[in-house]
């Protein structure tokens, strides 16, 4: 499953985390384009009052662990678009060229009806995790598992990373792993 991600999801790394681990065990596979990553880094920028180096050196590492997720020459499925918000017209033509179904993302102002031309449809970041964890339920808490395990600043239990989901909206997505956990 592809699933473009939008620039909003980059800002908390709380959020972002958990797509990409994930990602990183194979249960989806990621997407974004240059301009997703530009306005990401704009509002890492902006949000965490960071330089823009260190938002640039966040993104980077990002892109350099999943290559294969820029989608690349995305401009030429943007004329094609029209959304009642051209502004989400570069996000969906990523999408398209990206092959993605999903596009994830904290906006959903994106009309479905007009997504569905494209085959496509957009998700909470809460909706888009359980629905990858309750297709792959052991493989997607492995996933969750080993981050938490290695987080040292500071470290946290599972128990700690959910309650930390529960509260960056995740609740959906946070009352599965703590179903699991028991």
């Amino acid at each position: 499953m592809i699933a473009l991600l939008d620039a909003n999801l980059f800002v908390p790394t709380w959020i972002i985390d958990p797509l990409l681990s994930l990602a990183e065990a194979g249960l989806c596979e990621p997407a974004w384009s240059a301009r997703v990553m530009d306005e990401a880094r704009l509002a890492i920028m902006e949000v965490r009052h960071v330089p823009d180096v260190r938002a640039r050196g966040f993104l980077d590492a990002i892109c350099r662990a999943f290559p294969m997720a820029m989608a690349e020459d995305w401009e030429r499925f943007e004329p094609d678009v029209n959304l009642s918000d051209p502004n989400d017209g570069h996000v969906v033509a990523a999408a398209r060229r990206a092959g993605a179904e999903t596009i994830v993302t904290f906006n959903l102002n994106f009309p479905a009806d007009e997504l569905s031309r494209y085959g496509l449809h957009a998700q909470s970041p809460d909706v888009f995790l359980t629905s990858v964890f309750d297709a792959h339920p052991e493989e997607a808490m492995d996933a969750m598992r080993r981050p938490v395990s290695s987080k040292r600043h500071p470290p946290r239990t599972m128990s700690e990373e959910i309650e930390h989901l529960r509260v960056l909206r995740l609740p959906l997505f946070a009352r599965r792993l703590s179903e699991t956990v028991g």
